[in-house]
C-alpha cells in the first residue's frame, strides 16, 4: 500500500501499553521516555507495569497465570487489545499505521498493547486479544520490545500525518 494512501485525518485513539516486567535499566528507561515523549505529540499514552511472578511461585505456568490475572485486571474493558507475541502476525510499519487507522475508524475508545513476561502470555490474555502481532521474528527482551513498540507507534503516526520521518 503506498504511503500516500495512509496519510489522512485519523482520530487519535488513546494507547495503553501494559508490560509484564521488572524495573528497566536506566538506559532503557531513557530510550523509552524519549520515544514516549515523541509519540505523545500525536496521541495520549498510558503505561502500566505488571510485576512478573507476583506471588513468587516456583512453577512458571502458575507465574504466567498470575501475571495474566493482573494484566487482565489492568486492561480497560473497552480496549482493542493488541498482543505482542513472537508467533503473532508480521506487520510492516505502514501495516501498523493501518491498524491504528482501523481502530480509529471502527470507533475503538482505546488501544491496549500487551508485552508479556519472560514466559509469555497466559491463555486467558491470548483469548482477550483482538489481534496478535510480532515486532520481530526473534524473541526480544521486554525492555527492547517496549522501546521498539514505542518507536514503531511513533513511526506509524508520522506515516499517518505525512511526516518525513518514515522514508
Amino acid at each position: 500500500m503506498p504511503l500516500t494512501n495512509l496519510v489522512q485525518a485519523v482520530r487519535p485513539v488513546p494507547i495503553t501499553i501494559c508490560t509484564v516486567a521488572k524495573a528497566s535499566s536506566p538506559a532503557a528507561r531513557a530510550m523509552a521516555s524519549e520515544w514516549r515523549d515523541k509519540l505523545q505529540r500525536y496521541v495520549s499514552v498510558e503505561e502500566v507495569c505488571v510485576k512478573p511472578n507476583p506471588k513468587n511461585v516456583k512453577d512458571p505456568l502458575l507465574a504466567v497465570q498470575h501475571e495474566g490475572e493482573r494484566t487482565l485486571a489492568a486492561l480497560p474493558n473497552d480496549a482493542y487489545v493488541v498482543l505482542l507475541d513472537e508467533r503473532g502476525k508480521a506487520l510492516t510499519s505502514p501495516g501498523l499505521a493501518a491498524l491504528l487507522t482501523r481502530a480509529s475508524s471502527d470507533g475503538s475508545p482505546r488501544l491496549a498493547f500487551l508485552v508479556g513476561g519472560p514466559h509469555g502470555h497466559h491463555a486467558s490474555v491470548r483469548a482477550r486479544a483482538d489481534i496478535s502481532i510480532r515486532l520481530s521474528d526473534m524473541v526480544l527482551n521486554h525492555q527492547v520490545a517496549h522501546v521498539v513498540l514505542l518507536e514503531q507507534l511513533y513511526r506509524a503516526w508520522t506515516i499517518l500525518k505525512g511526516s518525513p520521518y518514515h522514508h
